[in-house]
């Protein structure tokens, strides 16, 4: 019996393995053969290794060159034509609409499409963004277009954001809340002793709200409070939002933050901090949540779409007003001098996460909105 084919369309390699590794990995022992068409940048002796067809993307997350764009379609319908795939899942703006105009000349499959968050274009109000928006609605209208297609969403915020676009028909849109959470792997442990330690696991944007944290760490550390501040992630140069490493080590020099970089051990990170905070400014389903409440981590966060889907106010931890830095500093520095309150926080995320949203749970609706059409 001839196996099904799915491939992943995805910017780059190292977003398949934070988000979607564990799902393409179910998928192989389900019988599916897997394929990935990415930017490969380290990481193919390890995806091949786990069973995947890699095949590396020409394609630049910033680069508006149409030359190049096109190029990128292009190449990408060779790949379709020689993998033959019956599913393809793309993740992200520019993959959904590659794939989805890739598509328009390739024979009928089965296009899921899934939108992390609403992203830049939708939610910037500056006058690129501006420029841009009728355009990338355009095109994702256009790509999306199709009975075969669903596209998957995080949280209903976006939903009813994507549905206020009128991109896609409403009865053609799923809910999945996130990319789910291998709670194997990301195991509770105790609090750690000592000084504590507060981390922003994130790529390095200001819109993750780095500045925010970094603010707030000098203020608390002004009150004299002995605790860290950690920056975990990095910098992102596709991102015209990104932080500086300059601004950063200004940050580290000063004394304010650590800068520990992109980590690929991350179930070894939350083990040694003590809070994690994410104040973003807007999420999909924020996967650095999901494991930090998997490893029994209490969270602070702003209630934004996506950070409030997991994070229960008072329960597995702290949700402050967006922009409220002096409640951002308030939530930290409770659970700063309240060990008894970390704990019993993270005992709490760790129970919304078994039952909500674990990779098992999420697999399995994502399989079934493969074969909704099969």
């Amino acid at each position: 019996m001839t196996k099904k084919r799915v491939l992943f369309v995805i910017t780059e390699d190292w977003a398949l393995i934070s988000h979607r590794l564990h799902l393409a990995e179910a998928a192989i022992k389900l019988g599916y053969e897997v394929g990935v068409v990415t930017r490969v940048t380290k990481y193919r002796v390890m995806l091949e290794a786990r069973g995947l067809k890699v095949f590396h993307w020409r394609l630049e997350r910033r680069s508006l060159n149409p030359i190049n764009e096109i190029l990128a379609i292009i190449q990408l319908w060779k790949i379709l034509s020689f993998f033959q795939p019956v599913i393809i899942h793309a993740v992200a703006q520019k993959p959904v609409i590659y794939a989805g105009l890739a598509l328009k000349f390739f024979k009928p499959v089965r296009f899921v499409a899934a939108l992390g968050g609403v992203g830049f274009i939708f939610t910037a109000r500056s006058v690129k963004a501006s420029i841009l928006k009728p355009l990338v609605k355009f095109y994702l209208k256009f790509a999306l277009r199709g009975r075969n297609t669903a596209l998957i969403l995080q949280n209903k915020d976006n939903i009813q954001t994507v549905a206020n676009l009128n991109i896609i028909s409403e009865n053609r849109i799923r809910l999945v809340r996130g990319a789910g959470v291998e709670i194997e792997k990301y195991c509770p442990s105790p609090i750690p002793k000592g000084v504590p330690m507060i981390i922003l696991p994130a790529r390095m944007l200001w819109d993750k709200g780095v500045a925010e944290f970094v603010r707030v760490a000098r203020r608390i550390k002004a009150q004299g409070v002995n605790a860290r501040f950690t920056l975990v992630g990095d910098i992102d140069q596709h991102n015209p939002a990104s932080v500086t490493q300059h601004q950063i080590d200004q940050w580290i020099e000063e004394g304010v933050v650590e800068q520990w970089g992109r980590r690929d051990d991350m179930d070894t990170v939350y083990p040694q901090a003590s809070i994690v905070c994410l104040p973003s400014y807007n999420e999909g389903m924020p996967k650095v949540l999901l494991e930090a409440a998997s490893c029994a981590r209490p969270i602070v966060a702003f209630d934004v779409s996506g950070c409030r889907e997991i994070v229960r106010d008072g329960v597995n931890g702290f949700l402050v007003n967006f922009g409220d830095e002096t409640a951002l500093e308030t939530a930290i520095v409770t659970l700063i001098k309240d060990k008894s309150l970390c704990k019993k926080m993270g005992v709490n995320g760790r129970e919304i996460v078994e039952q909500e949203f674990s990779g098992e749970m999420i697999n399995a609706q994502t399989f079934g909105i493969w074969n909704e059409a099969h």
